[in-house]
């Protein structure tokens, strides 16, 4: 959006849940667009109580912004914010003609339970119904908006009555996709490709990103007399005695000699650094409805070694993506030439995801809305 030609609206953010990389992508979407936004953030802990209680919280935090700065000309919350909630805690007829857009990082039909845990429908029916009283509703992907949409259905069909009440042509046709992209930091480090490749994990280290299956395919290669280093980043649980731990604590025993990081980067910095370091960027997830990290790694020159499923196919060259452990080896035994072709590749395909291409997208869809209401 040029911003010599469109006005510059004022846009209410309302992000309940504002840690990781919900804050890193709505702060990076700010910096990136041309209208002015305001921020209203919740604490980045215990996401159940996030969704079942920061309606109320952030209804008494708009009425104090409302009071002080005015109306705004568009609302942007997230999946954590049960809207319908906050709407009538709002008890204000002037937001029933403001718009919202609700921006979907993750949806909790299909987000994997802890193990033993049981499944609460009740969030994910509070995500169907945040997404039907929204303006427009974003998913960071088409995999995201097509299991939302489907498991939404699937579970209204089950319901013992007002099923006619969800009107789904209505819901798809203000479903949109617009992925979360990245923040490409201004320099990175030059790359020195050597003979020993350099695997990295980017991955939180829990159940549903199967870190179990990377510590296996690790083994594989090494019985194959593949030599090769490591970098291990990712988010580690709270509780060092977490099951989810167990393969890291078994690569480390393994290949505690090809380790050449192994930690969470705590500053940007750090992080880009080891990205630079890596020839290539593995996942073995089970769920993934983005890949921020991977897409991170990319740019920064790693060959992604990923599942031919997830949202992974609708953005990584199909090269890449692998169907079979074997097909997995063999995309990590690539020679230095062949992987330099393929970096260049995949970082080509990545181009668009620049958070200030996403910016402008955002930026678009909000002045239609605003200039519809």
């Amino acid at each position: 959006m040029n911003s010599e030609a469109s006005p510059r609206y004022q846009i209410l953010a309302i992000n309940a849940f504002d840690g990781g990389s919900h804050r890193s992508f709505l702060r990076g979407l700010i910096g990136g667009s041309d209208n002015d936004w305001t921020v209203l953030a919740g604490k980045p802990v215990h996401w159940k109580w996030r969704m079942r209680s920061s309606a109320l919280t952030m209804a008494d935090m708009t009425q104090q912004h409302v009071a002080k700065h005015g109306y705004p000309d568009l609302v942007f919350c997230t999946d954590m914010l049960d809207l319908p909630t906050w709407r009538g805690l709002l008890n204000d007829k002037r937001f029933a003609d403001i718009p919202v857009i609700n921006y979907f990082h993750e949806s909790q039909w299909t987000y994997p339970t802890a193990p033993g845990s049981r499944v609460d429908h009740h969030f994910g029916y509070t995500n169907l119904l945040s997404a039907i009283a929204s303006d427009a509703c974003v998913f960071n992907s088409c995999f995201h908006r097509d299991t939302f949409l489907g498991a939404s259905e699937q579970f209204v069909r089950k319901m013992p009555d007002s099923k006619s009440a969800h009107d789904w042509l209505a819901l798809k046709a203000k479903s949109w996709v617009i992925p979360p992209g990245f923040d490409p930091p201004s320099f990175l480090p030059s790359r020195s490709a050597g003979e020993v490749p350099v695997i990295g994990w980017v991955s939180r280290w829990e159940n549903d990103k199967c870190p179990q299956r990377f510590a296996e395919l690790l083994q594989q290669l090494d019985h194959l007399s593949h030599d090769f280093r490591l970098v291990l980043l990712g988010a580690r649980p709270a509780d060092p005695k977490a099951a989810s731990l167990e393969p890291l604590e078994q690569i480390r025993r393994s290949h505690g000699h090809r380790i050449l990081y192994d930690g969470f980067a705590e500053t940007a910095d750090d992080y880009w650094h080891w990205l630079t370091k890596m020839d290539f960027v593995v996942s073995t997830a089970d769920h993934e409805f983005f890949g921020i990290a991977v897409c991170e790694a990319m740019h920064a020159g790693a060959v992604p070694v990923v599942p031919d499923r997830l949202s992974y196919p609708e953005w990584v060259p199909s090269e890449c993506l692998y169907r079979t452990t074997e097909d997995a080896i063999a995309l990590l035994c690539l020679n230095k030439d062949e992987r330099r072709l393929c970096s260049d590749v995949c970082r080509n395909q990545i181009a668009k995801f620049d958070r200030r291409l996403v910016a402008s997208k955002i930026d678009n869809l909000a002045m239609r809305l605003i200039q519809a209401s």
